[in-house]
């Protein structure tokens, strides 16, 4: 049944969202209670499918170099049907089907130059119905907080995907996960609130491999042990996504940063291709967005226009993927 968030679930939520791992005596701590109270709300809020605590792995540590939103124009087939056969595909971690110039928004990694061009030029265009797809190739990512997400699991694989790729020089070392990784970060991404001691037995390693695992992937900012909610249980969210175009080249990183610091975006990142910049928000409705973008986006200096599409469907979002950042 959908709840009501009060002030104490929203504090509980905003603080796993800092610590996915943070021991309910510390939160009880931080805001007053008791530790039964703050086992009990988290409990609630699992159990109606309103908030998860799962691990986020960065597309790069999970072997993929490239990252694309791409808008998709059907012909001859229904938007949602379309939808649907695009989600099938594991590099497709993201799909909507949108109001605007577009009908689907996309989004998609690939491995590298060689993987993009087959997956865009011959998998995806060969989807039925699929008349046009206009690609963005995600330069940098100023900020992706996927804090706000549908949960539908009949559109996720059971685990991660991760590339079999082991070309030397692919990846820097630095930001690959080995086998042990992939395991942890699999097992994290149901529950990241999972004990070590578990974690380590499913594994065979010690329960000390498994904390020094976890601290080093964290510190490396390959993944993120945070609090994610489900967009669905509020009946007036909707995705927006905003491109934006700059008066002048010299300034996108300027805007960029600028859009970056706008509290309500989840994502900010500067683009190659169909605009300079992509950012993503939660609106409530197409008043809201145009109200949105007017006082927040196009006031800022630099912006010379935007365009925007509205979600009214998602088919698929693999919250347990985004490029960490910050």
């Amino acid at each position: 049944a959908m709840i009501a968030l009060d002030a104490m679930d929203q504090a509980i939520i905003g603080l796993l969202r800092g610590d996915g791992r943070m021991p309910s005596r510390a939160i009880a701590r931080e805001l007053g209670v008791t530790e039964n109270t703050v086992r009990a709300r988290v409990r609630r809020l699992e159990e109606s499918n309103t908030m998860r605590v799962v691990a986020v792995t960065d597309i790069e540590a999970a072997g993929f170099g490239m990252l694309l939103a791409i808008g998709v124009q059907v012909e001859g087939r229904s938007p949602e049907a379309v939808a649907r056969e695009l989600a099938r595909f594991p590099e497709v971690f993201s799909v909507n089907v949108v109001v605007g110039s577009q009908d689907i928004e996309v989004l998609v990694v690939s491995e590298d130059q060689v993987s993009l061009n087959e997956l865009v030029g011959e998998r995806l265009a060969a989807v039925p119905g699929v008349r046009r797809l206009t690609p963005a190739l995600a330069l940098d990512v100023l900020k992706n907080q996927p804090d706000w997400v549908p949960f539908h699991d009949e559109s996720l694989s059971e685990e991660v995907f991760f590339t079999a790729s082991t070309a030397p020089g692919a990846l820097s070392s630095r930001r690959r996960l080995d086998e042990v990784d992939k395991g942890i970060v699999t097992r994290l991404s149901r529950d990241a609130r999972l004990g070590n001691g578990q974690i380590a037995g499913d594994l065979g390693v010690t329960e000390g491999t498994v904390r020094a695992r976890i601290k080093r992937m964290e510190e490396d900012k390959l993944i993120r042990l945070t609090a994610v909610t489900n967009i669905d249980r509020f009946g007036d969210a909707l995705l927006a996504y905003i491109w934006i175009e700059v008066e002048r080249s010299s300034r996108t990183r300027a805007v960029a940063r600028a859009l970056a610091a706008v509290p309500e975006l989840g994502f900010v990142g500067v683009m190659l291709g169909r605009s300079d910049m992509l950012a993503i928000t939660m609106v409530r409705n197409t008043e809201h967005l145009a109200q949105f973008v007017h006082t927040r986006i196009s006031s800022i200096e630099g912006v010379r226009r935007t365009e925007s599409t509205l979600g009214v469907n998602f088919v698929k979002h693999d919250y347990r993927m985004a490029r960490i950042v910050g």
